[in-house]
Formats: C-alpha cells, sequence, structure tokens
C-alpha cells in the first residue's frame, strides 16, 4: 500500500521555514544557481543523493526558484519513522515489492498536473559524494513515459565544500534536460555530464 503524499498546511510552512533555517545554520553559504522557467508545466527534479539535507535543499530550491507543489518519493522503511514529512509532501516507495508499479504510476499521475513537481533520487539510495558514475534505477524511465508530455525534466547537482571553512559552503546548479531521448541511459549519461561539469565548476583555478 502507497503512503499518498499530503499537504497540510502547517507542516508546509514549517518544512518551509526549516529548508531557509537549517541550511543557513549548517552551512557557511547556500548558492542556487536556476535559471530555467517550469511556469504552466509539472517539473521531475533528479538530483544526487548524498546526505540527509538533500529533501530540504529541493525544498529549498522550490522555495526560491520553482514554486510548485512539493512531492518527494521516500523509501517506505524510511518514511514510516518519519511520518510527519508525509504531511509535507513526501509519498513512499517499497523497493522489491508489486507496489513499485502502482507508485510508479501514482508519480506519472502527479506529472500530469502543472502545479505539481515532484523529486527523485533515481540512484535508490544515499551514496557518497565520491561516487562516479552515478548509476540510474529504471523507475523513472517509466515515470516519465506516463507523465505529461509537457513534462518538465530539471536535473540538479548539490555540491558541498569546505575549503578553509569550519562549515561548508552548498553550492546548487540546475539545467534542463531537454533531449527527446529518455531512456534511463540516455538520462544516467546526460546527468553524469552535468554533474562533471559541477565538480570542474566547483574546482578553484
Amino acid at each position: 500500500m502507497i503512503i499518498r503524499a499530503r499537504h497540510i498546511p502547517f507542516f508546509v510552512r514549517f518544512f518551509s521555514f526549516y529548508a531557509r533555517t537549517g541550511l543557513k545554520r549548517y552551512f557557511s553559504e547556500c548558492r542556487f544557481e536556476c535559471t530555467p522557467d517550469p511556469a504552466g508545466r509539472p517539473v521531475l527534479l533528479i538530483g544526487n543523493h548524498i546526505s540527509w539535507w538533500d529533501g530540504f535543499i529541493a525544498y529549498r530550491l522550490n522555495d526560491l526558484h520553482l514554486h510548485k507543489k512539493f512531492h518527494i518519493m521516500m523509501l517506505v522503511e524510511q518514511l514510516e519513522t518519519r511520518l510527519f514529512l508525509n504531511k509535507a509532501g513526501a509519498f513512499s516507495i517499497k523497493r522489491g515489492s508489486r507496489t513499485v508499479v502502482d507508485t510508479l504510476r501514482y508519480t506519472s499521475g502527479l506529472l500530469h498536473d502543472s502545479a505539481n513537481m515532484v523529486v527523485v533520487y533515481p540512484q535508490g539510495v544515499i551514496t557518497s559524494i565520491h561516487r562516479r558514475p552515478i548509476r540510474f534505477e529504471r523507475g523513472t524511465e517509466r515515470i516519465i513515459a506516463g507523465a505529461s508530455d509537457r513534462l518538465m525534466i530539471l536535473f540538479y547537482v548539490a555540491l558541498p565544500d569546505w575549503f578553509s571553512q569550519k562549515k561548508p559552503g552548498l553550492s546548487v546548479r540546475v539545467i534542463e534536460y531537454s533531449a527527446r531521448e529518455r531512456s534511463i541511459s540516455d538520462l544516467e549519461e546526460a546527468y553524469n555530464i552535468f554533474l562533471d561539469e559541477c565538480i570542474a565548476k566547483q574546482i578553484p583555478l
């Protein structure tokens, strides 16, 4: 059985507040670079899954630049222990279960509404920031196939760096994936190229 996303105003406001203040508290600075304009289109946001902060980074990115109704896919075992996250847009997926098909269909359905954004981490689990290339699981391809023809696919890469600071700085860069080829191998290749570009920009001269 899927735990479906809910949006209770108090929790939506709370997580907006926590994403803003928490990132400010734990990072020396946060830089968000996002030029795509998703007005009038549903958004599938694909990111690198590197830390506990990932959902809050995506939440803050949405508040600053995308302005969509926030949804995020979480493993059911993680969501069940933090069920309050469901009240601000989290929904469940259970890997290895027959309910995966239902979750992917539910996710595609969300992406027929231009007010919605769904965040997914196709690598499935948190992995080291140093692991490259990133490997995608196949569910993302099925989500896109069932989504609206107006779907906007966005990639984001979040990279922390300490340099000489006590707290890390955080850089978040966003691009639109606009190629017609949408197989999982095409998405994976394009994301890894973007990741390499972001890392290159991160390295000081």
